[in-house]
């Protein structure tokens, strides 16, 4: 595998690959929950338009990203509620209801200012098993240090449990469980495990599998 390149800066080019990874890593969640997208076309167009690259951490593999990470602190958000995003895919009616059902969603998402919430991670397919995911846990670490923020907050669904396995061994403990039910069924899960790392003075290492 050719050498991984951990970013925070991308050009043209690699912003305008980042929707469509995001797409591919979240395909239920963007459809069903998120946007409620009835096709990938509007999906990732409406996640290039809302997308503020500035709040996220970029895996690059031969100049092409092949992971990201984005977070939020404060209302300052990876993908915030951008009404003209929507209206600017959708009518105006539709793009209304979905933009406020968004919204809502993202509010649970916004966080204190000494607060660091990641949302979301992803890697592409065919880049995944090579340490892609703690590249970007540990670059996040280095971010929230230079905030002076020493809490990191994140979500994994009970559907992927390999992911809550990658946090538990990177110092993150669960602090509690939703059974969200048939809200989320038709985004391919039915509970939300939230988890939280505090960061010490010093640099963490990853505990050993």
């Amino acid at each position: 595998m050719n050498q991984i390149q951990i970013t925070q800066q991308l050009n043209a080019q690699q912003q305008e690959q980042v929707a469509p990874l995001f797409y591919e890593a979240f395909p239920l969640k963007v459809t069903h929950l998120w946007f409620y997208a009835k096709t990938k076309k509007q999906a990732v167009e409406l996640l290039a338009q809302s997308i503020q690259f500035e709040q996220g951490i970029y895996a690059l593999r031969n100049e092409e990203v092949v992971g990201f990470l984005g977070y939020n602190i404060g209302k300052k958000a990876f993908t915030p509620a951008n009404y003209a995003a929507f209206r600017n895919v959708y009518s105006p009616v539709v793009a209304t209801w979905r933009f406020l059902f968004y919204a809502f969603y993202l509010k649970f998402h916004l966080y204190h200012e000494h607060v660091l919430h990641i949302d979301p991670i992803a890697v592409s397919e065919e880049a995944r098993g090579h340490g892609i995911g703690k590249l970007l846990l540990s670059k996040l670490e280095q971010v929230a240090r230079n905030k002076q923020i020493t809490i990191i907050n994140l979500e994994v669904v009970d559907t992927n449990p390999s992911a809550q396995k990658l946090y538990e061994r990177f110092g993150y403990m669960l602090k509690k469980e939703l059974k969200s039910g048939p809200f989320t069924a038709k985004a391919g899960f039915k509970k939300v495990i939230f988890m939280q790392k505090c960061l010490s003075s010093t640099h963490s290492s990853i505990k050993s599998e």
